[in-house]
C-alpha cells in the first residue's frame, strides 16, 4: 500500500489562493490541508441505544483502502526551495513510510474500536484481505461487503511531519482519520466521527528527530500515539462503548 502523490496540486493551488508572507505559510497550509481536507463539514453522528440493538450478534467487516495519503515530511530546509521544496518534502515522506513498512494506522484504529464492539454487542468481526479503492463512497462499500451486517470503515485522511518552529531539530506528527459505522441492508452511517491528533510536547526534544522519522522509530511512537488517541476519542464521541440494553439490565 502507498501513498499517492495526487495532493502537491492541492498545495500549489491553495498556496495560489492567498498573499503569502513567506513561503512558510504556503507549509503550513499545507500541514493543516493533510489533517482537516474533507472533514470540515463531518458532524459527529452517535450511536443510540435503540440503534445498538441491531448490531447484537450481528457481522461487522473491517473495511481496508488500497492507497494513503501522501505523507509529507517537512524540513526547514524544505523550505528554501518553496513548491520544489514541498514536492521534495511529500516524496521523501512516501520513502519513510515505504522503506519502515508502516501500516496504515486506520487498520489498528479499527481493530481496535471493533472489539470494543465485540465486548458490547458480540458480533462477528470480519477482517478481510481485499481492498477498496481510496475513492469508494458509501454505495462502493456496501457492495463491496454485501455478504455482512455492517462495515466499520476507518480511514486515513491526513498525515504528516513538521518541525517546531523553535526547535528545528524536533519533530511532530499530525495524523487525522474518518470513522463510520454502516448498516450495509438500510446504506445508513449508524455513527460516525472524525479526530485529528497534533501531540504537544512540555519539552521539544522529547519529539522525534528527523532521523527518528527516516529510521522508523520515532514515526512508528508517534502513529501509535495517534492511534490511542483517535481510537479514545472516536470511541466517546460516537457513543460506540454503547451497551446494549440486556448488558445495561445486568449491570444495574
Amino acid at each position: 500500500m502507498r501513498p499517492t502523490s495526487n495532493k502537491i496540486l492541492f498545495f500549489i493551488n491553495k498556496c495560489k489562493q492567498v498573499k503569502m508572507k513567506s513561503v512558510i505559510g504556503c507549509f503550513l497550509i499545507g500541514a493543516v490541508a493533510f489533517s482537516s481536507t474533507g472533514c470540515s463539514t463531518i458532524k459527529t453522528n452517535e450511536l443510540t441505544t435503540d440503534e445498538s440493538q441491531i448490531l447484537k450478534e450481528k457481522s461487522v467487516a473491517l473495511s481496508k483502502y488500497d492507497k494513503l495519503p501522501d505523507f509529507a515530511a517537512q524540513t526547514a530546509a524544505n523550505v528554501q526551495f518553496g513548491l520544489l521544496g514541498l514536492a521534495t518534502a511529500i516524496s521523501n515522506g512516501n520513502k519513510i513510510i515505504n522503506k519502515n513498512n508502516i501500516e496504515d494506522p486506520a487498520l489498528s484504529i479499527s481493530r481496535q474500536l471493533a472489539e470494543g464492539l465485540k465486548s458490547n454487542h458480540n458480533v462477528k468481526i470480519i477482517e478481510s484481505n481485499e481492498y477498496v479503492s481510496a475513492k469508494s463512497q458509501i454505495n462502493d462499500l456496501v457492495t463491496k461487503y454485501a455478504g455482512h451486517d455492517f462495515v466499520l470503515d476507518v480511514k486515513t485522511v491526513g498525515w504528516n511531519s513538521i518541525y517546531f518552529p523553535s526547535d528545528w531539530d524536533s519533530y511532530r506528527v499530525m495524523y487525522s482519520a474518518h470513522a463510520r459505522l454502516i448498516d450495509i441492508k438500510s446504506k445508513q452511517v449508524v455513527a460516525e466521527e472524525v479526530c485529528t491528533h497534533v501531540p504537544e510536547y512540555a519539552d521539544t526534544n522529547q519529539a522525534p528527530s528527523y532521523n527518528d522519522l527516516e529510521n522508523g522509530t520515532g514515526l512508528k511512537a508517534s502513529l501509535e500515539k495517534s492511534v490511542e488517541y483517535c481510537v479514545e476519542h472516536i470511541r466517546n464521541m460516537a457513543k460506540l462503548h454503547q451497551a446494549n440494553k440486556e448488558k445495561l439490565a445486568v449491570s444495574q
